[in-house]
């Protein structure tokens, strides 16, 4: 036998399985970059198909980590800095604040937000911190919540627990004549910050829960920070993506894991 000959055929030999497999590598890569694609658009064609619509959702990776928090109790000093307001109630050692103004203030008929922020920080502790959350016309309050580097710390109204939470309450002739406060400090981070789900992933999590129904429509999708469990101490709270659905129904999905999350349940 030859052997240079020989040689010759198995190098070849060697050289087109080589090529065959670099072949099947890149393939394989390519199929599974197409399936990323098909994958994300059909979560789109299945909300498309169920009726289930939403408008411009927020570009781009937002920025998140978990944070802790304390809720904060009010001095002394700070509560003798309000004017036109009796203390009702101070709970917890001045952790929850509720007060009436001596004299209700009246709230326009036009440009009623502009004046309503004006209200808030220049008769309420920190009220700058807050920012317009709800309207409730059946209870005739009006709710602000607080933030975080500009984002809101969201709320769970249904239930009787709040963190950071502003409520104003109104009478018959449209004038505030009361209200309750929470608030956290010392707020920090407890991680380094890492990029977010996108928004359709929330969507997309909210969908497999069965929590999108068909016809639904989304109607505002926000980024802040939650907790389905307000303690009166210190608090651990999420980035969360916060969802309004028929703009009557609120959904929460934690942005850095992609749980839905239940008040008073485990995350799913």
């Amino acid at each position: 036998m030859d052997w240079s000959k020989t040689k010759s055929i198995f190098i070849l030999a060697f050289l087109v399985l080589n090529t065959f497999l670099a072949i099947q590598y890149f393939n394989i890569i390519i199929t599974n970059s197409r399936y990323d694609v098909i994958q994300q658009a059909t979560i789109e064609e299945q909300l498309a198909a169920e009726g289930i619509t939403y408008g411009e959702l927020p570009k781009g990776n937002e920025k998140g980590a978990y944070i802790t928090a304390e809720s904060k109790v009010f001095s002394e000093e700070e509560l003798k800095a309000l004017s036109n307001q009796e203390i009702l109630n101070v709970e917890n050692n001045f952790s929850g604040l509720k007060a009436e103004f001596e004299k209700p203030i009246g709230l326009p008929e036009t440009n009623t937000q502009t004046k309503l922020n004006q209200i808030v920080r220049e008769n309420i502790l920190y009220g700058d911190q807050y920012v317009l959350w709800k309207t409730d016309k059946v209870n005739n309050t009006i709710v602000y919540i607080q933030t975080y580097n500009d984002r809101m710390v969201f709320q769970d109204l249904s239930t009787d627990q709040n963190i950071g939470m502003l409520t104003l309450y109104l009478n018959d002739k449209n004038q505030i004549v009361s209200y309750e406060q929470t608030m956290l400090e010392n707020i920090e981070d407890l991680e380094e910050r890492q990029d977010t789900l996108p928004a359709l992933k929330a969507l997309e999590a909210l969908y497999n829960k069965n929590d999108l129904k068909p016809n639904s429509k989304v109607t505002e999708v926000q980024f802040g920070y939650y907790t389905p469990f307000p303690l009166s101490g210190e608090q651990i709270l999420a980035p969360t993506w916060h969802i309004v659905v028929n703009d009557k129904e609120d959904y929460y999905v934690n942005a850095l894991e992609g749980q839905v999350i239940r008040s008073n349940e485990k995350l799913e």
